[in-house]
């Protein structure tokens, strides 16, 4: 099995990365990193590639690499995101909402994932039963929505959620028993999810516990969940 996962080197993609090393149905690894010339003492399971989702030049290189080293795609996990940084920080109110920072979220969350999809169509659809997972969150749910706030955040994923299902609708033709999910990782402590955990009263997750959950959840799912939005325990979500 061809595996490729997309965010090798974030919270939760290291776990998953891990468990990608441990399962013997996989035999070859591909890996994004965002931060060109890192190395990794695993470099004879993995083969990294950088990535920058911000750039359409970057993600046509990836493409071009992965074609290079994979000729089918039999997995692909999506394991990025962005919700805050230096110029990007969660809005608490209308009057907080920049066009700049939206598009930027939106890039990184939801348009930049589905271009690297629409470029590795080819080898996606030469597998047989390929397995598409992309991390989304339950912010982005429209329906679960009771707080408001977050816009971008909440906007860009729900905009991922949505390639989602365009892709599960437009797999069913491919005819390859392709299945495609989105998947809420759950509040895991990574650096994604620091600065906003500090007061939560619900339990706060460990990654290794999400990857656990999210992989096992990828592995089983069938066409009984494709084109399904759920939690890594595997609890269908609202759209």
């Amino acid at each position: 099995m061809n595996a490729l996962l997309v965010g090798g080197t974030g919270g939760i993609g290291r776990s998953l990365l891990a468990r990608m090393k441990t399962d013997p149905e996989v035999t070859r690894i591909m890996a994004s990193q965002r931060t060109a010339g890192r190395t990794s003492e695993d470099e004879a399971q993995v083969t990294w590639f950088d990535l920058d989702l911000e750039s359409q030049d970057s993600i046509g290189r990836a493409v071009g690499e992965i074609e290079q080293t994979f000729s089918t795609l039999d997995l692909v996990i999506i394991a990025t995101g962005v919700l805050h940084d230096a110029q990007i920080a969660p809005e608490k109110r209308l009057s907080q909402v920049a066009c700049d920072r939206l598009t930027r979220l939106y890039q990184i969350n939801a348009a930049g994932p589905l271009a690297l999809l629409a470029g590795l169509e080819k080898p996606i659809k030469r597998a047989q039963s390929p397995r598409i997972a992309l991390l989304s969150a339950q912010v982005g749910s429209i329906d679960d929505n009771r707080m408001g706030g977050w816009y971008g955040y909440r906007m860009s994923k729900a905009a991922l959620n949505m390639g989602v299902k365009c892709l599960a609708i437009e797999a069913d033709r491919w005819r390859n028993d392709a299945v495609v999910i989105a998947v809420h990782p759950g509040t895991t402590l990574t650096k994604l999810s620091s600065p906003y955990v500090q007061k939560r009263k619900a339990p706060v997750r460990a990654p290794e516990t999400s990857a656990r959950h999210i992989y096992s959840l990828i592995k089983r799912s069938g066409a009984g969940e494709h084109g399904g939005f759920f939690t890594a325990e595997g609890e269908t979500l609202p759209w």
